[in-house]
């Protein structure tokens, strides 16, 4: 799945795109990544689509390793009442944002 991924941002890069938006498919290392806790992969799965349906439609994405890993939660916090989310769906989102920086 690295490969897959690196391709992508190859062809990005090449093709001259942004990358700010660009957020990784969920993967099984995903899951075991955090500190070795399992994630579920629905759950994963779940904050990238939210992630994508009400983060991005408002505004460009840093990069996810931009901010600490402590300040992520902070951040969708604050940001939920904008995008309506319940306390499960931040927690997907928050999931999602470190099994993604822990792959760095």
């Amino acid at each position: 799945m690295k490969k897959a991924s690196i391709f992508v941002v190859l062809a990005c890069l090449s093709a001259g795109c942004e990358l700010t938006n660009y957020v990784p498919p969920v993967t099984s290392q995903m899951a075991a990544a955090r500190e070795g806790q399992h994630i579920d992969l629905t759950m994963l799965s779940q904050g990238r689509a939210l992630l994508v349906r009400r983060c991005i439609e408002c505004h460009t994405l840093p990069p996810l390793w931009h901010y600490r890993t402590e300040d992520w939660l902070e951040i969708v916090n604050s940001m939920s009442h904008r995008a309506s989310l319940k306390p499960a769906e931040r927690e997907a989102i928050v999931a999602y944002i470190l099994a993604v920086r822990s792959q760095r």
